[in-house]
């Protein structure tokens, strides 16, 4: 058995990192991403964080509401965004991606979910 303070220091810091770049990107607006451009290097790494992100995106049911296009759109603004606050690792770039969709989303469907389930109770209690 492993004590909890056995936990390596890298997996500690990788982990702070990745909530930091959460954070920091849903504060990143619009107008500094259109404002932004990235140098062929940058755009490889755009480009293989896409790839590795869309592999979980394309196929995730809690954004299903959306077509293709829009987690696309959606996606590749928030791995720009990312990039921007000075993350350069594809993966890491994919995961904030990742879970700053699924925090937007759910925020989104919670609201939702519940006046469904209140319209629902509603035709019950009128048939």
């Amino acid at each position: 058995m492993i004590p909890a303070q056995a936990v390596p220091a890298e997996v500690i810091v990788r982990h702070s990192v990745h909530r930091e770049a959460v954070a920091a990107a849903e504060a990143v607006s619009s107008l500094e991403l259109e404002r932004s451009v990235f140098d062929s290097s940058e755009t490889d790494i755009l480009s293989l964080a896409f790839v590795k992100a869309w592999a979980y995106v394309e196929l995730d049911p809690t954004l299903g509401m959306l077509d293709a296009g829009e987690r696309q759109s959606e996606l590749a603004r928030y791995l720009m965004a990312i990039l921007k606050l000075g993350d350069s690792n594809p993966t890491s770039i994919a995961n904030s991606a990742i879970a700053l969709m699924r925090k937007n989303h759910s925020r989104i469907l919670r609201p939702r979910m519940a006046s469904r389930v209140a319209n629902t109770r509603r035709l019950a209690v009128a048939r």
